[in-house]
């Protein structure tokens, strides 16, 4: 992409050195942009990213274990013992037989037969259940590990998106004794940060990043998540159960725990430089190259199309930079309350109405110089 620009930027100003630079009104127009008051003001921002990579290593380490926990989480059966009415009982067990035996104030009767009328008895529900240490312990480290990254990838991907790139501002009046001309433009050129590949020097670490991100927040939204939610979370330090001691899976979890609970650093570095560079004189006649062929393309499609005379003598540019910095001091002392486009409106504004004011007396004495003229010939 760069070898391009160059080739077409070198194509464009050979075309114009050899075909534009000897023309008479191409020099006579650049003469007028050099007298006419210009503001050009260049800058440009460069996003560097650092990433530091081991954090990114010990998660890629433990999360194929902490997928495989939350995959096959621990499971034990849960027991619910209630006193209910006989009719609501769904099952009878030898245990609430036993029960029964031993609380004669819940039988109503007892038939010739020996049949027991109860009227209560124990029902006991028994259900699968998640609620173990283990798996509060997985549940919680995958929300912090969550926050842990989601936060780091909301920096390094999202949030530096925005205002980077060159920028170009313009605005130039120019006086060519027929017309005044008010040039304003602004170019802006915005790099893109949204995918890993727009940076090659971090496409490695950038990639594992955006793998990690993908593969917590899957974990997040899976089941055994959503069905944890009810649990109350683990509190730092762990407790070293047998289960978590012995089994590879726990363990990995383990270390990862321990990691993000002593990571005491940020784990990135995103960095915005920000320059002004100087305006070189080659810059500058890039830009006033800008302006003529914008000025010939419009002069062009205008019903009148006279280009005004180019053999009007040649003004010189007051270059004295003692004056000018002078002349700034002076605007900047008297506007000095106000931001600086504010003064950049006012400085155009007084710059405007003043070339306004020159254009009416040069024809107030253009004029005066015709009747001057007819008064002599009608002698």
């Amino acid at each position: 992409m760069d070898k391009d620009i160059d080739q077409s930027y070198s194509v464009y100003t050979n075309a114009i050195k050899r075909d534009l630079e000897k023309d008479a009104f191409y020099q006579y127009f650049h003469n007028l942009i050099e007298c006419g008051s210009k503001y050009y003001k260049f800058s440009n921002k460069k996003l560097f990213k650092y990433v530091d990579s081991v954090w990114v290593d010990e998660i890629e380490q433990a999360i194929e274990h902490l997928e495989a926990s939350i995959e096959n989480p621990r499971k034990f059966i849960e027991e619910d013992r209630q006193i209910v009415n006989v009719a609501l009982a769904k099952s009878i067990t030898p245990e609430s037989i036993q029960h029964l035996t031993m609380h004669g104030d819940m039988v109503d009767a007892v038939r010739e037969d020996g049949t027991v009328i109860p009227n209560r008895i124990l029902n006991i529900f028994k259900e699968e259940s998640l609620n173990t240490y283990e798996n509060r312990f997985i549940a919680t480290l995958l929300q912090e590990l969550l926050s842990f990254v989601n936060r780091r990838v909301d920096v390094i991907f999202e949030n530096t998106k925005d205002e980077l790139g060159g920028v170009l501002d313009i605005e130039t009046t120019i006086d060519n004794y027929k017309e005044i001309i008010n040039y304003k433009m602004q170019i802006r050129i915005e790099e893109k940060q949204t995918t890993v590949e727009n940076d090659r020097q971090n496409k490695d670490i950038f990639g594992r990043i955006a793998r990690i991100h993908r593969r917590v927040n899957d974990m997040a939204n899976s089941n055994f998540y959503a069905a944890m939610r009810q649990y109350p979370t683990v509190k730092h330090p762990v407790v070293k159960t047998n289960a978590i001691a012995k089994n590879p899976h726990y363990k990995a979890c383990y270390a990862l725990w321990n990691f993000l609970h002593t990571y005491d650093r940020v784990g990135y570095k995103v960095r915005v430089f920000e320059q002004d560079p100087i305006i070189t004189r080659n810059f500058e006649r890039d830009v006033n190259n800008d302006i003529f062929l914008e000025y010939l393309v419009l002069k062009k499609f205008m019903e009148d199309s006279d280009f005004t005379n180019i053999h009007v003598p040649k003004q010189e540019p007051d270059r004295n930079p003692k004056f000018i910095r002078q002349l700034m001091e002076e605007i900047l002392d008297y506007y000095g309350n106000m931001s600086d486009a504010e003064v950049k409106k006012r400085v155009m504004k007084e710059l405007s109405n003043a070339q306004l004011d020159r254009r009416a007396a040069i024809r107030k004495e253009e004029w005066a110089r015709k009747n001057e003229t007819s008064t002599r010939r009608g002698r």
